[in-house]
């Protein structure tokens, strides 16, 4: 009995042995299958990955090319606004000019004030070589008091009498505060707006004042009339 025994665990142990082989020699069998795709492609590939083809590569560089020509040719299309160009540390250039608050020691202009004008300043504007800005370009006006504004060109004309024209706004303020200058033979006229006012320049052979326009208040005194008499004949 105790034999039968003896030989019955040893038949069931052949029978696990032989299973745990059978089920050990299947994974290696799958993940030799599995590994088989990236043997193949690093046998393929080798050591270093395959340069690009030169047609693919010249292809390439030639749309490259042609992508960065229509690119320069849209910068380049009229009226196409450019940014301001920047120096070195990443700040915009000064814009030029458009007319100097004049150096007190060179006098007052000729020309007279309108009347009721209290808040202005004597200008001088080159005219040897005035600044004709263009649309897209920047320029910028001096207020009396000294306050600056950059002044974004939308606009430029020649009229048929031959005097020149721009028209633009307040940078950073969209289209609210309109600037308008215009270039005659040997006189210029400006008008500049702004959330304090609207303000006047004028000058005749690069000497002039830029003043800013009173107000309906201002130009009034207490008991006058808001209107104009018109007289009837009877």
């Amino acid at each position: 009995m105790a034999h039968s025994y003896s030989v019955f665990s040893k038949r069931v142990y052949l029978a696990i042995s032989a299973l745990l082989i059978l089920v050990l020699v299947y994974q290696i069998t799958q993940e030799d299958t599995l590994m088989q795709p990236n043997r193949q492609l690093e046998a393929m590939l080798g050591d270093e990955p395959p340069a690009l083809i030169p047609a693919a590569e010249d292809a390439v560089l030639a749309k490259a090319h042609s992508e960065l020509a229509r690119a320069e040719q849209v910068l380049n299309r009229p009226g196409v606004e450019s940014a301001p160009e920047a120096v070195g540390n990443g700040e915009s250039l000064p814009a030029p000019d458009a007319w100097r608050i004049a150096d007190a020691s060179s006098g007052n202009p000729t020309m007279p004030l309108p009347g009721g004008v209290v808040v202005y300043e004597p200008v001088s504007v080159d005219m040897e070589n005035p600044a004709y800005p263009e649309a897209g370009q920047q320029t910028s006006v001096t207020l009396p008091g000294g306050e600056q504004f950059r002044v974004n060109v939308k606009s430029n004309t020649v009229n048929p009498n031959g005097d020149y024209s721009w028209r633009g706004h307040l940078d950073g303020h969209g289209d609210e505060y309109p600037v308008v200058m215009t270039y005659g033979g040997n006189s210029v006229f400006a008008t500049v707006t702004t959330s304090k006012g609207s303000y006047t320049l004028e000058s005749v052979n690069g000497s002039g004042w830029i003043y800013k326009n009173p107000s309906e208040f201002e130009l009034s005194h207490p008991g006058a009339n808001d209107f104009l008499e018109i007289p009837h004949e009877h």
